[in-house]
């Protein structure tokens, strides 16, 4: 299994999304930036699922005929077929999507699906500016006017939704922005030649570009942002789980990766960041096989550096976006491609902290020397191998340039997750504790209380404990004047302090090649003297969790970018957004991905301020407990994740979440 690509390489969203190449979109070849028309007729085709959108007008018997020689135009998503005879109407559109005044202009589509339409004198292309096809039983599909070439397909529908559920004002949006997007979707190989109506075709394409149009869509509804707060030289710390099939065997591989990387953010004006890469230390674990009892353990730890920059933007309300273009990876035997990913960096309020959640994925195929020099220099799209998915958590901390013992003083709560592995056993653990540190290079490390699950090859069902260990005091911490942490205890260590000093982070890791890899993370925040107020905050939620089931089945779970937690009051919430599964039967079993839409889940809160909250959401499956702190400022929440189904069971389920506060 291909250790996971952090930021360089980009990766996708589900393992359904089988990339088997990069097409490229009429709707994103011309430049209409300005927003003005500047000629007066806009065109294109439209197209959806057979039978999808009904006509308006019933084709004549000469139409009929000639479209066994007239072949269609090929749709940029496979199994969309244009849509002949249908009235084409030109309207403006509120924030809600609904009509706005009277229609501007009209035509209809030929037979192939193709349409021409003039646009009224004073018209100009925006966002709020749309062509709609309305069929039978009000069916309808619709495209934003951003440019002269306007394809109308469930693409472009998708798109418009995901802007209004996101609540973005559609005549502020830069048109190029919309027009770019549309194209990135198109550019996916995308099949909906299953989906029977819009609302199937809907789903499909929610499921397999959801989480990157949405990504997209926050940064380009949200308007620029004030780059300058947040430039300075950066830490990373990311911990993440992995699972692979094979289509050609029943051999499958479950893996951590762990990784902490260096970076810098120059501000460059007008929300435009360039981000350099400059090194990044990693460390990878798998367990490979088709069963716990017949597998092998690989571990791999390395230091990379290099000088690789980005172009990023920062928007309005906190989000550091860089996007990712397709890519190709080529080593030996073996190509991964990557379809494009947003990286959505979310920042606590006014603070140089920021957290990733990332949802990828890439598709492993065999490869062909093209040249005959002896060496496999290309992907064989033909000869695909197996799917690989990867869910990970990354915070990045804007590094201090004086940091001194006397800075670091107070309690903080500490959350960790960690995962081990030997050839026939697979663990997972999560830990929940306090420190307190004195300001001379030294803290009291409180009792801790935790939670494990593994799966082991002599039992059929995941066996859980609870863990515990002792307080111990004056324990030594060595900090760097730019933040690095080197030992604790004596003991050789890998973490950083935020330039605030009030945030802590920890990504280690131990073992042997074909024996024993031990990965984990730490996260710690400073806590409150007293509780803070919480009612009507939101949060943004990132979870990363793990599920160990029986037969070994395995499940990583994640939360898609726009998933929130609103509190209610100082005693509940709700929860809204999506969740993937991604689900092996047992190691060698093949994925399977799944989503789960939540809206206004209810969620019971004991605040703790100094102490441990706890947050509960309960139904008739079972239990989710979240476990945590929140700091100071309750900007910032992180839990560790226990899950338990309702009946007499134990937890089988552990995590980490992250809450950041979401401005306006």
């Amino acid at each position: 299994m291909k250790r996971n690509q952090y930021l360089v390489l980009a990766g996708a969203l589900s393992s359904s999304l089988l990339l088997a190449g990069c097409g490229s979109s009429s709707s994103s070849g011309s430049d209409s930036g300005s927003g003005s028309s500047q000629n007066s007729e806009i065109s294109g085709t439209a197209t959806a699922p057979a039978g999808a959108v009904a006509y308006y007008e019933p084709r004549s018997a000469i139409e009929i005929a000639l479209n066994f020689m007239i072949p269609p135009v090929a749709a940029a998503i496979t199994g969309l077929d244009p849509i002949g005879g249908a009235t084409v109407e030109l309207i403006r559109v509120d924030d809600n999507g609904d009509q706005v005044g009277e229609v501007l202009a009209t035509t209809s589509t030929s037979i192939t699906g193709d349409y021409t339409l003039t646009l009224p004198e004073g018209v100009n292309l925006a966002g709020n500016l749309v062509v709609r096809i309305t069929g039978q039983n009000s069916i309808s599909l619709r495209a934003q006017v951003v440019e002269q070439d306007v394809d109308i397909s469930p693409v472009s529908e998708f798109v418009l939704r995901k802007f209004i559920t996101q609540g973005a004002k559609l005549d502020q949006l830069v048109v190029n922005d919309v027009v770019k997007l549309e194209g990135r979707v198109e550019a996916f190989d995308i099949t909906l030649s299953d989906s029977n109506n819009l609302e199937q075709a809907f789903a499909a394409l929610d499921q397999q570009v959801g989480d990157f149009v949405e990504n997209q869509v926050a940064v380009v509804a949200a308007g620029e942002g004030d780059s300058s707060g947040i430039a300075g030289n950066y830490r990373s710390a990311a911990f993440g789980f992995g699972l692979h099939d094979s289509d050609q065997d029943t051999v499958g591989t479950y893996a951590t990766d762990l990784w902490a990387g260096e970076f810098s953010f120059v501000d460059g004006g007008n929300g435009a960041v360039t981000v350099t890469h400059t090194s990044e230390e990693y460390a990878y674990g798998s367990l490979s096989g088709p069963a716990l009892n017949q597998s092998g353990v690989y571990y791999e730890t390395g230091v990379d550096n290099f000088a690789e920059s980005f172009q990023a933007t920062y928007t309005a309300n906190g989000i550091l976006s860089i996007f990712g273009e397709f890519e190709e990876d080529i080593d030996g035997d073996y190509g991964w491609r990557y379809p494009a990913h947003t990286y959505n960096l979310q920042q606590v309020p006014d603070t140089g902290l920021f957290f990733l959640i990332t949802n990828e994925a890439a598709v492993r195929y065999g490869t062909v020397d093209t040249n005959d020099d002896g060496t496999k220099d290309a992907v064989d799209p033909q000869a695909k191998q197996g799917d690989e998915v990867f869910r990970s958590l990354e915070v990045f901390s804007r590094s201090p340039s004086d940091f001194t013992n006397s800075d670091l003083t107070g309690t903080f709560g500490r959350v960790y997750i960690g995962t081990w592995i030997q050839s026939d056993v697979l663990e997972v653990e999560t830990e929940i504790n306090t420190l307190t540190f004195h300001g001379n290079g030294t803290f009291d490390y409180g009792a801790v209380a935790g939670h494990r699950i593994g799966l082991e090859s002599a039992s059929p069902s995941p066996i859980y404990s609870q863990t515990s260990e002792n307080a111990t005091n004056d324990i030594t911490i060595d900090i760097s004047a730019d933040g690095d942490i080197s030992t604790v205890g004596g003991q050789a260590a890998d973490g950083f302090i935020n330039d605030d000093f009030n945030v802590l982070a920890f990504a280690e890791s131990g073992g042997t090649d074909q024996q024993s890899a031990d990965v984990n993370k730490t996260l710690m925040v400073k806590l409150p003297t007293e509780t803070p107020t919480f009612t009507g905050k939101t949060y943004r939620l990132l979870l990363n969790s793990l599920t160990l089931g029986d037969g070994e089945e395995l499940t990583m779970n994640s939360s898609q970018f726009n998933t929130y937690l609103t509190m209610t009051s100082e005693t509940a919430g709700t929860i809204d957004g999506t969740f993937f599964e991604v689900r092996k039967s047992g190691l060698g079993g093949d994925i399977t991905v799944s989503t789960e839409d939540v809206s206004e889940t209810q969620v019971d809160v004991n605040l703790g301020g100094p102490e441990p909250t706890t947050m509960t959401i309960s139904d008739e499956e079972g239990t989710a407990t979240l476990q945590g702190f929140f700091n100071e400022s309750a900007s910032l929440g992180v839990f560790n994740l226990r899950w338990q189904a309702a009946g007499p069971s134990e937890p089988n389920e552990l995590g980490l979440v992250v809450l950041v506060k979401t401005e306006g």
